[in-house]
């Protein structure tokens, strides 16, 4: 090999050794922008899964929370059920004794009509 040829191999390896160096910077971003580095770890969440006595408190109405939301006060009605009210007021009212549930064709109590089993 002559000198000019060394000098041209020298100049070529160079080239080659620079692209490969671009090429490895490449790759390394687009594994940054796939596979981005873990961040700091957050506390665990804990849950509560509800059990038997959860069930039961609410279905009593035994609330931690506070009063207003066991009450709903801040939910309006609709305005089909306001309708409705209007048009029935009797059927609307609340007594000591708890709302008249009425069925049609009875002076109240659950309906007499059986329903057939889809089964």
């Amino acid at each position: 090999m002559t000198k000019e040829q060394n000098e041209r191999l020298v100049v070529a390896y160079e080239v080659i050794g620079k692209a490969l160096e671009g090429i490895h910077e490449e790759i390394r971003l687009a594994g940054k922008r796939y596979w981005p580095a873990p961040g700091e770890q957050r506390e665990p969440v804990l849950s509560h899964v509800p059990n038997e006595e959860d069930e039961a408190r609410r279905n009593l109405g035994i609330s931690d929370g506070p009063i207003e939301d066991w009450l709903e006060l801040d939910e309006p009605i609709g305005e089909r059920t306001a309708q409705w009210l209007k048009d029935h007021p009797e059927e609307g009212k609340v007594t000591d004794a708890g709302p008249k549930v009425t069925r049609k064709g009875q002076e109240g109590g659950a309906s007499t009509q059986e329903t057939k089993s889809k089964a």
